[in-house]
């Protein structure tokens, strides 16, 4: 749409790797990555994940990313989660 400014997703599918991993239980960066997302929700490490920037990671918008530093990074905040 020409001249709209800052669009808000509506939380429908592809909308945000989150949304759609943790709501729409759509695989986004594979299974192992996908699971510790859902553990850091629960968790309650949304703020965390925002500072990983996964919407630009997502690779169904051409995102690249070594999936196994994602997962290390991952299990990193997720235990981080779990001890505190």
């Amino acid at each position: 749409m020409a001249g709209t400014i800052g669009v808000m997703p509506n939380g429908k599918p592809g909308d945000h790797p989150v949304t759609d991993i943790t709501v729409h239980r759509i695989e986004v960066f594979g299974v192992a990555c996908d699971e510790l997302i859902r553990e850091i929700c629960e968790l309650g490490g949304g703020a965390a994940l925002e500072r990983l920037q996964l919407s630009v990671l997502d690779p169904r918008f051409g995102g690249r990313r070594d999936l196994s530093v994602l997962e290390a990074g991952l299990r990193e905040i997720r235990d981080q989660l779990s001890a505190a």
